[in-house]
């Protein structure tokens, strides 16, 4: 995959995984009782797994948004069964309509008077076109549109109310993707690719304007999960990569939560939920000094 464009990002640490371990177990990086995390694309798959993994993790109150209500309403059993003590609420949202995600907003602040964690999963790939010639322009844009669009709205409605609070934990998450990377291959699908590296550097941009307001902004590839997306659109040739757990992602988040102040140099970074965070801490000097994980211009 190094020879698709991802400059091998994806064996960053030597150790990886592809299910939660003890290290990233949600269970085992408690988060105080009073935060409140909202994640957008809860209805299935990664999402699911990341509102479940908050739920174990012992979070005072999970809003789980998406377009596909009967999935939400699973999602929400699901982490209520998990954390009974914890306030679910389940909201409609369309990503790609800014009055949307401006309305959710706006709920979250009327019913929590807060927000502590963002975590956004919304993604849309299309069939997999690696013909640039062949793309279709509706399934072109509306990639952009879910993939960059949607978090550019999150961003502008969410970040006052993250940064609201002054006890608040102030995290913004995207689900990134190292596809975000790629440019030649069997999957460079570039109406993913393209719109998920535009978030990627939205996210860079995030943590340049708001870190400084205590703002932790980290886009995390979930793995090669075998969401409905995925099975939906892969090629036959790569169906045997998708093999790390849609639970994964889920607990490396809370682990990025649970250090809170302390993973703050991981901010802006593209990280990847399949490293072993032990190898990751040991390169932190390496990567503030030469400022890596980030999208940059070689010259």
């Amino acid at each position: 995959m190094a020879n698709w464009g991802t400059q091998g990002a994806g064996q960053f640490t030597a150790t990886t995984y592809s299910d939660v371990h003890p290290a990233i177990d949600p269970t085992q990086n408690q988060l105080p009782a009073r935060l409140v995390v909202c994640v957008i694309g809860a209805s299935r798959g990664i999402g699911a797994g990341i509102a479940a993994a908050y739920a174990k993790a012992g979070v005072g109150a999970l809003v789980l948004a998406a377009r596909r209500t009967s999935g939400l309403e699973e999602t929400a059993s699901v982490c209520r069964a998990i954390n009974p003590r914890a306030t679910v609420a389940v909201i409609p949202t369309d990503i790609t309509s800014a009055q949307s995600v401006s309305d959710l907003a706006g709920r979250v602040q009327s019913q929590f008077n807060r927000l502590d964690a963002l975590a956004i999963n919304s993604g849309y790939s299309g069939p997999c076109i690696v013909n640039l010639t062949d793309v279709d322009p509706i399934t072109a844009r509306q990639a952009s549109e879910v993939n960059y669009l949607g978090t550019l709205f999150a961003a502008k409605y969410f970040i006052p109310l993250l940064l609201d609070n002054p006890d608040g934990a102030k995290i913004f998450i995207a689900v990134s993707s190292m596809a975000s990377l790629i440019v030649r291959g069997p999957i460079a699908n570039a109406q993913y690719c393209v719109s998920k590296m535009a978030q990627l550097k939205l996210m860079e941009h995030i943590h340049e304007k708001y870190s400084g307001q205590g703002l932790s902004a980290y886009s995390v590839h979930p793995g090669a999960v075998a969401s409905e997306m995925a099975l939906d659109n892969t090629p036959e040739s790569f169906m045997e990569y998708l093999v790390d757990s849609p639970e994964l992602c889920g607990a490396f988040c809370t682990w990025l939560t649970a250090g809170g102040d302390k993973m703050r140099w991981l901010s802006g970074r593209l990280l990847s939920a399949k490293w072993d965070v032990a190898e990751l801490e040991l390169r932190q000097e390496e990567i503030a000094s030469k400022d890596i994980l980030k999208t940059k211009l070689a010259v």
